[in-house]
């Protein structure tokens, strides 16, 4: 089931089925998961054909974190949410949810077509939302149909044609506005703005979960070498594989690109990384700084520093 369609989950609605599980800790009966997700609000009826506990079912069966048995029709945690067994951590959830949204196995030839089964078009969208500069007017719905949705879009020199479009109506643009922002890969803009659902490509919640993931306070990483590291865990920003499948061009091998320069900007300024500059480094990391536009920022390494579970 694609996730930017009206049927499926929002991420939320997936949290309260995992969450469930995480608290007994075990397997439970299908019908009793269902009952106790789907009071009577939430069930079925003429308006709302399909309850939010089957959507969010389904979704979690598309991306392997849950199993239903076919024969005891018990309800268990699969893949990677086996993880969280006994744990209700929303930040372990995300990453998890994150992962499994970017995995490889369920984006294979991103770019081939418009596909939509899975995760591929939130992957596809993600992948257009990132290479845009955080610093820039907030998107929403109108603007992003006049930059990818309409036949004269301005970003659509930069997809493969196989794959537009992306929204093609509101409701798509909606539930990307919870997919988004639920994967930390974008948020709400600072300060109210006009239009449908606007959002901000800020990935420094995702960007910030990874780094906590892969290395420990005190490391120092040389920053090219962290750029491809965080492009192979977060492949949707520009010049990781999902976002060349799609035909959107690479920064370069040693440029973070706006969205990602942001992201390891604010680290540093909210001290969960430094970013180090070694005049005697073999490679530098070229950082996007608004501040001074004209002239990239130099790292030559990155710094991890202790930083809260955020």
């Amino acid at each position: 089931m694609t996730l930017l369609n009206v049927e499926a989950a929002i991420p939320s609605q997936t949290w309260a089925v995992v969450r469930l599980l995480t608290y007994f800790g075990k397997s439970i009966a299908l019908d009793d998961a269902r009952a106790l997700l789907s009071p009577p609000p939430l069930r079925a009826d003429e308006a709302k054909p399909r309850p939010p506990f089957d959507s969010a079912l389904s979704s979690l069966q598309d991306l392997g974190l849950v199993h239903v048995d076919k024969e005891s029709k018990e309800l268990s945690l699969a893949g990677k949410a086996r993880d969280l067994a006994g744990n209700d951590d929303l930040v372990a959830y995300t990453c998890i949810l994150r992962r499994a949204v970017l995995d490889a196995e369920y984006n294979r030839e991103l770019g081939a077509d418009n596909e939509r089964t899975g995760p591929r078009d939130l992957t596809r969208a993600l992948a257009w939302f990132l290479m845009h500069d955080p610093m820039e007017p907030a998107v929403d719905w109108l603007t992003a149909q006049d930059l990818v949705d309409k036949p004269d879009g301005k970003d659509r020199k930069f997809l493969r044609p196989e794959v537009l479009p992306l929204f093609a109506n509101g409701t798509r643009w909606t539930r990307f506005g919870y997919w988004a922002p639920a994967l930390g890969l974008a948020a709400a803009p600072l300060f109210r703005t006009d239009g449908g659902s606007p959002l901000v490509p800020d990935c420094t919640v995702a960007v910030k979960q990874t780094v906590n993931g892969l290395w420990q306070p005190g490391q120092r990483i040389n920053a090219v070498e962290a750029l491809q590291v965080l492009r192979e865990n977060l492949p949707v920003l520009p010049g990781g594989v999902h976002s060349l499948a799609v035909g959107i061009p690479t920064p370069g091998e040693n440029v973070a690109g706006t969205a990602l320069s942001f992201a390891l900007l604010r680290g540093d300024d909210e001290k969960w990384i430094r970013l180090d500059h070694d005049d005697d480094a073999r490679q530098i990391l070229h950082v996007h700084d608004p501040d001074r536009p004209a002239s990239p920022r130099p790292v030559s390494d990155i710094t991890i520093l202790e930083a809260d579970h955020g």
